[in-house]
């Protein structure tokens, strides 16, 4: 049974209305009344606003990654500390806060501006985690695996035997093939002023910007400064065995671009 994201708030909202009526007995005339005029536009939002379905995988991510810190490395057993390759954090700075759509559509933390108060060494904000801003902890995990952004995005960079991404390893937060896209979540201001004429509102990107090839460039906030998420989706594919003449020879053209036509930089030839 595919699991669900955080972001249950139609849910909730249906709950919390079907109590109020069981307490009254009969729904007001008003309430009534102000449910059949709901327009089309709210209707719609309310749609966009429903629970995603995610694969196990994405939701395992999206939910716990870097969430909990590692028990064997408090107990110095951990293996996989260098290279850093852990599920969880070693240290506070490594130590990511689970995003969350509420349940009034808007999310517990932005997935583009950054806060200025957060210490990257230390790993502390003054303002704990109930801060509304994207924390640039090590790795950027709060960005790269924010509902907003995982796996919404085709990866550059090919996979190894086992599997793993060549250049992110095996916690890569793009795509490695169709099967492995997911939808992203979008946060209701960010719906409002895409129906409003398109353009992101208090540093979000609308759907149309993303669109139009400008997800992960450049954002709306002065806060939102570029960062290894926005260099990694727009950098160009840089591989070193491209310099081998005997090699471009033998896989030149041979193999369809990963990127969407819009985004590939490496022209149309």
């Amino acid at each position: 049974m595919p699991a669900t994201t955080d972001t249950c708030d139609t849910r909730a909202t249906h709950c919390d209305t079907t109590c109020a009526i069981g307490q009254g007995g009969q729904v007001p005339v008003s309430q009534a009344n102000n449910k059949a005029q709901l327009s089309a536009q709210q209707q719609q939002h309310q749609a966009q606003l429903t629970t995603q379905t995610e694969k196990p995988l994405h939701y395992q991510y999206l939910k716990e990654f870097r969430c909990e810190q590692c028990p064997l490395f408090l107990q110095h057993k951990c293996t996989q500390h260098k290279p850093f390759t852990c599920f969880y954090w070693h240290f506070c700075n490594q130590r990511r806060r689970r995003p969350i759509r509420k349940r009034d559509g808007t999310f517990n933390y932005s997935p583009d501006v950054y806060c200025t108060k957060y210490d990257e060494t230390t790993g502390v904000c003054p303002e704990g985690d109930e801060c509304p801003y994207l924390h640039r902890t090590a790795g950027d995990t709060e960005r790269r695996y924010h509902l907003r952004y995982y796996k919404t995005g085709i990866c550059v960079y090919d996979t190894d035997t086992r599997g793993y991404c060549v250049k992110n390893g095996p916690h890569c937060a793009f795509a490695h093939g169709l099967h492995d896209l997911r939808n992203p979540v979008y946060d209701i201001r960010e719906l409002q002023a895409m129906e409003s004429g398109g353009g992101g509102v208090g540093g979000l990107l609308s759907p149309t910007d993303l669109e139009n090839g400008l997800g992960g460039l450049g954002q709306i906030n002065s806060n939102s400064v570029p960062n290894s998420l926005d260099k990694e989706r727009n950098a160009l594919n840089e591989d070193p065995r491209w310099q081998d003449t005997a090699y471009v020879l033998a896989n030149y053209k041979t193999e369809v671009c990963k990127r969407p036509p819009r985004l590939c930089r490496q022209g149309s030839v």
